[in-house]
């Protein structure tokens, strides 16, 4: 892949997912973007017959979903499709957590699917440094979309202790829907971290 898409690098990686060869890769095609400010981007990765693969060019990339994500299992903070003011973090006791800079700070993951049962509760591994009321928001579809689920975050004394918070959904969630993960509190920097979230499925 030749230098292009605004960046003088693109630090590439390969998988292959359902029979499916896919290619990683960034650029600073994104608003703002630069070759220190990048987005990462994937397509198909096509082969010769010989097994050889041509040189390619950088396209719009994959716009629509090839799976969706369960929300039954424990999925990590840290997989994001976009955020706002948010940093990632790693340590022995969490591994690769993140961190909310500031109130109002933001995760969104997409293509989430809850099923026809739907979903009966919520819980997430967080915490906090600050003895003020924080907060996590559990929006659909947008930042202004339903709340479904609100966490009260509990203060821990730092990213090194944990707590694992569960609540009942205040509506039941079925079908495909993107989640917001939005980050309240009253402090000036660093609200609360975050380290992995799930939902049970209704019986």
């Amino acid at each position: 892949m030749p230098t292009e898409g605004k960046s003088f690098t693109n630090h590439p990686g390969v998988i292959d997912f359902k029979g499916k060869t896919y290619f990683f890769y960034h650029n600073g095609a994104l608003p703002g973007g630069s070759g220190f400010t990048r987005s990462v981007s994937v397509q198909e990765l096509e082969f010769n017959k010989d097994g050889s693969i041509s040189p390619i060019k950088m396209t719009n990339g994959i716009t629509k979903a090839i799976a969706s994500v369960n929300p039954y299992r424990f999925n990590q903070a840290e997989t994001i499709a976009w955020s706002e003011n948010v940093k990632s973090y790693q340590n022995k006791e969490a591994g690769v957590f993140v961190k909310a800079k500031k109130s109002g700070a933001y995760t969104s993951v997409k293509n989430v699917d809850f099923g026809k049962k739907g979903a009966a509760t919520f819980s997430a591994r967080v915490g906090t440094t600050h003895n003020s009321e924080v907060t996590m928001d559990v929006h659909l579809d947008s930042l202004n979309g339903p709340v479904v689920a609100t966490i009260k975050v509990p203060l821990t004394g730092g990213d090194d202790r944990w707590e694992t918070v569960k609540t009942q959904l205040k509506e039941k969630i079925t079908g495909v829907h993107d989640l917001y993960f939005i980050f309240n509190g009253k402090a000036a920097k660093d609200v609360m971290f975050f380290d992995y979230w799930t939902f049970l499925e209704n019986k």
